[in-house]
């Protein structure tokens, strides 16, 4: 795939983030997507079908009204952030879910260790609910009761091979 320099999505300016994959304009450079796959190797992005990237703005305002659609906010694992921040952040948009491994994969964030701690963490941001790795919710089934009784939603994905 050629030289892979490993920069960020937050790490580029507009203009580059813009520059990947099918572009709007007809001959316009476009650079290669990539992405890390669970193992490390680094693969070339490929989808069904492949639109321009563009900015949320622009999703917020061509999005036909009668559609819905969701975004997902990624948070580098490597980072724990201030409670305060991670609440002021969050809540700036209308219906919030907190994502979780439930407690299949070890962070250094606490909060994305298990059920239990994700329920608090959507009970102090007034969040919607939870979305979990389906896994962990096997693993902890003593933690959809307290999903319930708190009023939040439990959302999952995952495979259970």
């Amino acid at each position: 795939l050629g030289k892979c320099d490993g920069e960020r999505v937050s790490e580029v300016c507009l203009a580059e983030f813009l520059s990947y994959g099918p572009q709007r304009e007809e001959g316009k450079e476009r650079k290669c997507l990539l992405r890390k796959t669970d193992d490390g190797k680094i693969v070339k992005w490929d989808v069904e079908t492949n639109d321009s990237l563009c900015t949320l703005e622009e999703a917020f305002q061509k999005v036909e009204l009668s559609l819905g659609f969701n975004i997902e906010l990624k948070f580098d694992d490597n980072v724990v952030y201030r409670q305060r921040h991670l609440v002021h952040v969050l809540q700036l948009i209308l219906q919030v879910f907190f994502l979780t491994n439930g407690g299949t994969e070890i962070y250094n964030d606490t909060r994305r260790n298990s059920l239990e701690q994700a329920i608090n963490v959507c009970l102090e941001g007034g969040f919607q609910g939870i979305v979990s790795e389906i896994k962990g919710v096997f693993k902890n089934p003593g933690a959809v009761p307290k999903i319930k009784d708190s009023n939040l939603s439990l959302l999952t994905y995952g495979t259970l091979k």
